[in-house]
């Protein structure tokens, strides 16, 4: 059985990190007749999103209330409806950049101190504070992230902005073929 609207908006929520304070019910009506809800969702961002519901209990009211709301999110908002996915790939991305940036660097000389700074910056702790930093400062890709994020979806979310942002730059148009070659030769000895 699928989950019914009101958890699906509470997984939403938890997913950008947002208390489930972000969401408010409030009954509009009772007795007689059908109960008549509605629910605002206020995300960090500012958007808001609301949807009103009837049915014959309260809490099916509120999840036809929640129903209204998720529809008009996701034809509304749709970057509100998180694919953490699409995200771990993304970031998978963005750590690889981080090592190219790190055993590609003149400045760091040694195969040891290149390793002892890949361990910095690739920490989960370390990429929290980067996030931390750029969300104090207004990033407009993080204003969406509510306060309750975990260290380590902090740190992913950083590793998929850094795909996002530097992924094209230091990806060329002719990597993919180039980098099917080098599967290609790893695949050929493959036992």
């Amino acid at each position: 059985m699928p989950e019914n609207a009101k958890n699906q908006l509470l997984q939403l929520l938890k997913n950008l990190g947002c208390v489930e304070d972000c969401a408010d019910f409030q009954l509009i009506s009772k007795s007689p007749g059908p109960h008549r809800s509605t629910v605002t969702v206020k995300f960090p961002d500012g958007r808001t999103v609301q949807g009103t519901g009837e049915a014959p209990r309260r809490t099916d009211a509120d999840i036809a209330a929640t129903q209204v709301a998720l529809n008009k999110l996701r034809d509304d908002y749709k970057d509100l409806v998180i694919d953490w996915g699409e995200i771990y790939v993304q970031a998978q991305a963005g750590d690889a950049l981080i090592k190219l940036g790190v055993y590609l660097s003149a400045e760091i000389k040694s195969v040891g101190d290149k390793s002892k700074r890949l361990q910095t910056l690739e920490s989960d702790l370390h990429l929290a504070k980067v996030f931390d930093q750029w969300k104090a400062q207004g990033d407009k890709d993080l204003a969406v992230w509510g306060t309750n994020l975990g260290e380590k979806r902090k740190a992913t979310l950083v590793e998929a902005l850094l795909w996002k942002r530097f992924g094209k730059q230091v990806i060329t148009t002719d990597a993919p073929v180039q980098l099917q070659s080098l599967l290609r030769t790893l695949l050929q000895n493959e036992g």
